[in-house]
């Protein structure tokens, strides 16, 4: 995470940054401006910092949960599956060019 620990909680899997509440007459006031440089980096950020948590708990629960593994290999039986059925479209157009010669 970053420097600065930010409060948040999981939802889903998912960590969520808790907002700090910010008094309502600064809010609408903040409605109006554009958003400051480092304001947007700040946002950025956070939201990498989210994605990687996301990215590092969902791994966790793909390679080591069955469950997880589990849904690898449902995906990969039906990857393969496409590529074969892929494979036997291309052979079929390809039996029908040579016919056609």
């Amino acid at each position: 995470m970053a420097a600065e620990e930010m409060k948040g909680r999981f939802v889903k899997g998912r960590y969520v940054v808790d907002e700090e509440d910010e008094p309502k007459a600064e809010t609408s006031a903040k409605e109006d401006e554009q958003p400051t440089i480092e304001h947007l980096i700040k946002k950025t950020s956070e939201n990498v910092d989210m994605t990687i948590e996301s990215v590092v708990i969902l791994g966790k629960k793909l390679f080591m949960s069955e469950e997880g593994r589990n849904h690898i290999e449902a995906k990969t039986r039906e990857i393969g599956s496409e590529l074969q059925k892929a494979v036997g479209e291309i052979a079929e157009a390809a039996q029908r060019f040579i016919q056609k010669k």
